[in-house]
């Protein structure tokens, strides 16, 4: 069994910044965890669009890195310059944090963090590998006593929930599709549709998290039932992290052609740690079952795109707000994103036998 999650996204609120043509952001700042310890507002200033080879070539190479916090920021020239973005901003643990993160893969090559280790323990021991999940093996007699009245049948609860409190700081532009070229007229190859595209560029990283926790029921009679019990919620467990890191990433729909649709370049370090948590069915929300937190920190370059086929003029501050919220506020999505790839899991694996008798 499979529960969905709790309460799934605690208060995230954006310091959101709108753009006009890329010139200038505004940035209010609001209360919330702050992982990127930055403080202050952000200033206004004006800045070349174009032409390209003059604004790359014009302007001063970067200087060192610059560490705040825990990260270093730096500056560097773009790979490419995709979409008129000749230098990006970079972020990285600081030397003296680097040892808690590791490098995630670009979600657009559809890579994953490896599947997670598991752990059999008994409720009151610690599991030798903090970075695994540990599989609780409850005995009966104790199932009966600490588990809510609505679980008292079922034989394993895969307990989760996607959590932050973080503040999120993103760069709001818009961009005329077909864009104009120097003498004013559309640049070739463009989209057929006119429209908007719509950019969020991340500016500092942000955090998001997901505990997760296992509890089978042993079986006086069958001790190896807890085993396999155990692996089917952890199955459970490694899908809802890939649903995880794909609703981080957001739709990958794409359609310059009709001028519609999203796509993400997601850059992310990620860490595992085990915490001790209380959860809604286990000891009446009071005892601390252990839990593994998967924590993902999006960092620069991360940029979402959108694309709207309405002119520039006529997007408005709740298309962004929409966008904001479907970017940030994923605590919905994830929720209804992991029901139905759980569903499909118990339709591919089958559901779980309950237990037997009174």
């Amino acid at each position: 069994m499979s529960l969905p999650p709790r309460n799934p996204c605690r208060a995230l609120w954006p310091v959101v910044g709108a753009c006009a043509a890329a010139l200038f952001l505004t940035a209010g700042f609001v209360v919330g965890d702050d992982s990127a310890r930055l403080k202050g507002r952000s200033g206004r200033r004006a800045v070349q669009l174009w032409p390209l080879n003059e604004v790359s070539k014009n302007r001063p190479e970067p200087g060192p890195p610059i560490e705040m916090g825990d990260w270093t920021y730096r500056a560097g020239r773009a790979a490419t310059a995709r979409e008129g973005v000749p230098w990006e901003l970079f972020v990285t643990p600081s030397e003296k944090n680097a040892g808690n993160w590791r490098a995630g893969e670009l979600a657009e090559r559809r890579a994953a963090m490896p599947t997670m280790a598991r752990e059999r323990r008994r409720p009151d021991e610690a599991t030798k590998n903090p970075d695994s999940i540990p599989l609780i093996e409850m005995p009966d007699a104790v199932w009966k006593k600490w588990m809510a009245a609505d679980l008292q049948d079922v034989v394993g609860i895969h307990f989760h929930e996607l959590v932050s409190d973080d503040t999120a700081r993103i760069l709001y532009t818009l961009h005329k599709v077909p864009a104009d070229g120097p003498d004013g007229k559309p640049l070739p190859g463009e989209s057929s549709v006119p429209g908007t595209r719509i950019e969020a560029t991340l500016l500092a990283p942000v955090t998001f998290s997901l505990d997760q926790s296992i509890v089978v029921r042993e079986d006086p009679l069958k001790k190896e039932l807890a085993a396999a019990r155990g692996e089917h919620e952890a199955g459970h467990a490694d899908l809802s992290q890939l649903v995880f890191l794909a609703v981080l990433a957001g739709p990958q729909d794409w359609n310059p052609r009709y001028c519609t649709g999203r796509r993400a370049r997601v850059e992310y370090f990620w860490k595992r740690e085990q915490i001790g948590r209380s959860w809604k069915g286990y000891r009446n929300g009071v005892g601390k079952l252990l839990t593994l937190r998967t924590t993902v920190a999006l960092v620069p370059p991360t940029r979402w795109s959108m694309l709207v086929p309405i002119p520039p003029e006529r997007v408005t501050s709740k298309h962004l707000q929409e966008f904001n919220e479907s970017i940030v506020k994923i605590g919905g999505t994830f929720a209804a994103t992991d029901r139905a790839a759980q569903k499909k899991f118990h339709s591919e694996h089958g559901e779980y036998e309950r237990v037997a008798g009174p």
